[in-house]
């Protein structure tokens, strides 16, 4: 864990159930810590240890949102680091270094094809909201493997045998989001990521890590309803407990308040405050919590609520000067006709990939074990 996330953690504590496992430590393998602050400085694993996935260096003007995906096969991976590309790797360790201005990085294992298809070259470039990396529906059934929303590196070891394999035929999707708009900016116009998976070995990995990316697109923030919070749950159908080993919320401006709640599986409202165990009360730089500081047993047949709060703001604003009311309700509108019952005009706020004009409640999640069925809603 880098410092600055370990300060991160620490400092949301207070609103954490967490079973204390050690402090920010070294990582078993890496003396020399390999913590660059830049992207293109960081060094790929020794051999034989792990991966390396790193973009180019590629240009955010002023005004614009940039969203890539960049395709990697793991075989191919393993072949530039040495590693034998007909065998799984168990990833243990997961690193991760990119420029400031960067509003996420997402990696999932790619599944089902729709229209964002790896055949068709890598990357594939949107901009301000257009292309087919911007639609979240082609990536609706891909699991995620690593996600960072904050500024600079992220360094996170999972619990002792717990490890996430990955098969040598499996395509990998880097999914990187700048931001040079209004309400957030890339300071030098320029971003760039850098991943390492560092591997474990294989007889000694006890469990398998699950991840859930659950995300409540039935949200609206209108000029009308200017204070809405909205709630999210998730269910794993496992018959003994889970636990909870890293955590995030993402919204963007308009969110206030993000909050992650152990949830029994049966009741139907938000749990009490004891039971939540992540709060991010800042949009730009949401907390990445994760273990050591971060285990939550989540009980059997149990899951997780989300809720997200927001606060409308008038476009005109000082920090949206760039946005008028008439564009939020032409995206409305060309949103209600995918979605029917989706709200049309009253200044709306609703959701969607532009940082300026949508609005997102995105919750991730890493547990163990492993479970083939999970359900949200």
């Amino acid at each position: 864990m880098s410092l600055r996330s370990c300060l991160l953690a620490v400092a949301s504590l207070s609103v954490v159930s967490v079973a204390l496992g050690g402090g920010c430590t070294n990582h078993v393998g890496d003396p020399q810590q390999n913590e660059p602050s830049d992207p293109s400085q960081l060094a790929a694993p020794s051999a034989g240890q792990g991966v390396q996935m790193k973009t180019d260096a590629f240009k955010v003007a002023a005004g614009t949102e940039i969203q890539s995906c960049y395709f990697f096969k793991v075989s191919d991976l393993e072949q530039a680091a040495g590693m034998d590309p007909t065998k799984p790797i168990d990833v243990h360790r997961v690193q991760i270094v990119q420029k400031p201005g960067s509003h996420h990085m997402n990696l999932f294992r790619v599944r089902t094809i729709v229209n964002l298809d790896p055949a068709k070259g890598s990357p594939q470039i949107g901009t301000n909201g257009m292309g087919q990396c911007f639609v979240s529906s082609n990536w609706a059934d891909w699991p995620l493997i690593a996600n960072m929303q904050q500024s600079g590196d992220d360094d996170w070891s999972y619990p002792d045998g717990v490890a996430n394999e990955l098969e040598p035929t499996e395509m990998l999707m880097l999914q990187t989001h700048y931001v040079n708009a209004s309400t957030q900016g890339t300071p030098d116009g320029v971003g760039q990521v850098a991943v390492n998976l560092w591997t474990m070995d294989p007889g000694a990995v006890k469990a398998q890590l699950g991840t859930l990316f659950a995300t409540n697109q039935s949200i609206s923030v209108c000029q009308a309803n200017p204070t809405p919070t909205y709630s999210a749950s998730c269910q794993f159908h496992s018959p003994t407990p889970v636990t909870v080993v890293g955590a995030n919320g993402h919204f963007h401006s308009r969110g206030k308040e993000f909050d992650i709640y152990s949830w029994d599986g049966t009741s139907t409202t938000t749990p009490d405050s004891s039971a939540r165990f992540y709060q991010s009360l800042t949009w730009s730089e949401p907390p990445m919590l994760h273990s050591p500081e971060l285990q939550v047993q989540i009980p059997a047949n149990g899951g997780i609520v989300y809720t997200c709060s927001y606060d409308w703001q008038d476009p005109a604003s000082e920090t949206n000067d760039a946005i008028t009311c008439a564009q939020l309700d032409t995206y409305a509108t060309s949103y209600a006709m995918k979605h029917p019952g989706a709200p049309q005009g009253g200044c709306c706020y609703l959701f969607g990939p532009q940082v300026d004009l949508n609005e997102h409640c995105n919750a991730f999640i890493y547990y163990y074990p492993k479970q083939d069925n999970v359900n949200c809603f």
